[in-house]
C-alpha cells in the first residue's frame, strides 16, 4: 500500500517533471509544500469513497405531497481526468409514511460527490440512496454541472453544462435494511 509520504513524493516528482519539460524553475516553496496540499485536497475530495452512507432521521407523516430540495451545490472529481466538475443537484421524493430530515438529503448528495466520479453514476447513486433512506417509490434526481475537463482542455468550451437525471423506485424494506 502506498503511504501518504510516498504519494506526496510522487506529486513532487510530477512537479519536477513539469519544471524540466517546460524549462522553468518553480519557487522552492511550491516544490516543498504544494505536493502536501494537493494530496490533502485529494483526500478531502474523495472522502466519500471510504465513508459510510449517511443515515437519516425519520419523522412520521401520513399525508403529504412531494419533498423537493433544489440547488444543492456540490463539487466532485472526474475520474477520467482528475479535474473538478461542479454544479447543483435537485432531489425530489414522495414520502411513504414518514419524511427524513432534509439535511440528510444534502449529506447524501455530498457523500456521493466526494468521490472520483462520473456525473451519470453519481446521479443514479444519489437517487438510489435517497430511495433507500426514504423508502419512497418515487425519487427523482437532477444534476446540472460544468466539467473543467471540457472547460480547460479537450473542446475548451467554458460554460457548457451537463444535465443528468435519474429516478429510483420500488426499493423494498429488505433493500433499505441491508443498505443502512
Amino acid at each position: 500500500m502506498t503511504s501518504h509520504d510516498e504519494a506526496v513524493a510522487a506529486v513532487g516528482q510530477v512537479l519536477r517533471y513539469l519544471e524540466e519539460r517546460n524549462g522553468v524553475r518553480f519557487d522552492p516553496e511550491v516544490l516543498e509544500n504544494t505536493p502536501t496540499r494537493w494530496i490533502a485536497f485529494l483526500e478531502t475530495a474523495t472522502q466519500g469513497m471510504r465513508a459510510k452512507e449517511p443515515t437519516a432521521v425519520q419523522f412520521e407523516l401520513t399525508d403529504g405531497g412531494t419533498v423537493q430540495l433544489s440547488d444543492v451545490v456540490f463539487h466532485s472529481l472526474c475520474e477520467h481526468h482528475l479535474l473538478p466538475f461542479f454544479g447543483t443537484a435537485s432531489v425530489e421524493y414522495r414520502p411513504r409514511g414518514f419524511v427524513v430530515g432534509i439535511s440528510a438529503l444534502v449529506h447524501i448528495v455530498e457523500h456521493h460527490a466526494r468521490r472520483l466520479q462520473l456525473q451519470e453514476r453519481m446521479t443514479r447513486d444519489i437517487a438510489y440512496a435517497i430511495a433507500v433512506a426514504t423508502g419512497s417509490d418515487e425519487v427523482k434526481v437532477k444534476i446540472d454541472a460544468e466539467h473543467l475537463c471540457m472547460s480547460m482542455r479537450g473542446v475548451a468550451k467554458p460554460g457548457v453544462r451537463v444535465t443528468t437525471q435519474a429516478c429510483a423506485s420500488g426499493v423494498s424494506p429488505i433493500d433499505r435494511d441491508e443498505n443502512q
